[in-house]
């Protein structure tokens, strides 16, 4: 790698960029005022999130009762869901468009985060406090993930040393939280690969099959891009500031 280059994830990018602008803030334009409105925006873009993550989870559960032949009557208008024209390929095909946009609030939610933790960097910064607790009075904070953290304090010495057992107790519990993470986005995506065959062995227009399996791929794989790439590390240019540029900033 060349020396003015660097590895880094789109996330750390996005939070290390948006802390230079922080330092070029010489007039407070990002001051208490627009802090709350950051953290309002983040409250907004969670509620999204959340009802995405709802919406997935009914159409997947959907989407695996018409799979394995379950019939059953919907309620207020009384149709069996087998009478629906095509609703395993409308149910794929909104399943899949509602894991995309889960995807990107998710994106979103973690760059509002990203953008309220660095405001909370800079005002604790100076009194070594733990950011984490401060932060976590302004946004929602999972704290079982702090809680089985083997270094609990991310600045300072913790108070309270980990030993080798809660260590491996830590570890275990990652692998566990990762896995059960993982289960979400693997379930939809073997739901969708059992239905995307199902299309394929059915008597459908040739063409509109394969519009409807190409369609389905693009989705559920720019949604898997959006999921797994904000932590992905690429390369990245570094420059140096020119005097001219310095001076921009003193004024």
């Amino acid at each position: 790698m060349k020396p003015n280059e660097i590895r880094l994830s789109p996330i750390v990018r996005f939070r290390m960029t948006f802390e230079n602008e922080l330092n070029l803030d010489k007039k407070g334009v990002f001051g208490q005022e627009t802090y709350e409105k950051y953290i309002e925006r983040h409250r907004e873009a969670s509620q999204k999130l959340e009802h995405f993550i709802r919406i997935l989870c009914f159409q997947n559960a959907l989407l695996f009762l018409v799979l394995n032949g379950q019939n059953w009557t919907l309620p207020i208008i009384g149709v069996q869901i087998s009478e629906i024209p095509s609703i395993q390929e409308i149910l794929l095909f909104s399943a899949s468009m509602a894991f995309y946009f889960m995807c990107t609030y998710f994106v979103t939610y973690q760059c509002y985060d990203a953008i309220i933790e660095q405001f909370g960097n800079r005002i604790v910064n100076s009194n070594l406090i733990d950011p984490d607790f401060f932060n976590a009075s302004r946004k929602h904070y999972d704290f079982f993930l702090k809680l089985y953290r083997p270094k609990l304090n991310i600045w300072g010495e913790d108070l309270y040393q980990h030993t080798r057992g809660f260590s491996i107790f830590s570890r275990l519990m990652n692998i566990i939280m990762g896995a059960v993470i993982l289960i979400f986005p693997i379930t939809h995506l073997a739901l969708i690969g059992s239905a995307s065959w199902q299309v394929y062995n059915s008597d459908w227009s040739i063409y509109a099959k394969w519009l409807l399996l190409l369609a389905t791929a693009i989705i559920n794989f720019g949604g898997i891009a959006l999921l797994f790439g904000i932590n992905k590390d690429f390369t990245f240019k570094t420059i140096e500031l020119q005097p001219d540029d310095e001076s921009l900033e003193e004024k």
